[in-house]
């Protein structure tokens, strides 16, 4: 059952893909991220809210991300890896008990080193909604890869009354991807500062989300390609 879950899902989505138009802002962020970065790659940092979007947003391309253990996350696992991301699962501790997400974030510094970029929700996997947690924080000062705030933002969706207001564009709807400026996090970072660093990319995720919102008022001029895309 969960398999043909996954494979419905997958399809929904890839037929969801071919009818959105998708523009990019900020592409530059992207390329200065790199030239900044200790692994040659970088983290991008998104809403959960917005995952679905942000996920077919960079079809084409390979990322690492972290998709939950839980069996409902499987459909999303499932469309991570066959779009062609390397998959990490894990998930939050529950009280004392470890649910695999320290390994998961452990692998997932090894994979950022190896210069791949990645990308986190980072209220996920249950909130708060909109409040960057510690752990994405943590990924980018052991790996050496800048933090960069992620948007995606449709014109027309539905918006679904979960913890994050879950938002599924329609059909044909315009969607346009923002990249905000890069965030070096410095490898002597002290936990105690952690939390400012996450106030910084919380910054800037939700300024990438408004400069995605103003950019629909210049949508003939935006571009059509991703950051190394065909």
């Amino acid at each position: 059952m969960t398999k043909f879950l996954s494979v419905f899902f997958y399809s929904i989505a890839r037929l969801l893909h071919l009818t959105y138009r998708f523009r990019y802002v900020g592409i530059e962020n992207l390329e200065k991220a790199e030239s900044m970065s200790r692994s040659g790659g970088y983290l991008l940092g998104i809403w959960h809210q917005n995952l679905l979007s942000g996920i077919l947003a960079q079809t084409g391309l390979k990322y690492v991300v972290i998709v939950s253990k839980n069996k409902d996350a499987e459909p999303v696992a499932f469309t991570c890896r066959t779009l062609g991301h390397v998959v990490v699962r894990g998930s939050s501790r529950k009280g004392n008990v470890d649910k695999g997400g320290l390994a998961a974030k452990e692998e997932m510094i090894e994979v950022l080193k190896s210069g791949i970029p990645g990308s986190v929700t980072v209220d996920g996997p249950k909130g708060p909604a909109k409040e960057v947690k510690k752990g994405i924080i943590d990924m980018a000062k052991k790996s050496g890869s800048p933090l960069v705030g992620y948007a995606s933002i449709a014109k027309s969706y539905w918006e679904f009354n979960s913890w994050d207001k879950f938002r599924l564009p329609k059909p044909f709807s315009k969607i346009v991807i923002a990249y905000g400026e890069p965030i070096i996090v410095p490898e002597d970072l002290d936990y105690n500062e952690f939390s400012e660093v996450a106030k910084r990319h919380e910054k800037a995720i939700n300024e990438a989300g408004e400069k995605a919102l103003k950019s629909f008022e210049d949508w003939p001029n935006l571009s059509k390609k991703n950051y190394k895309s065909s």
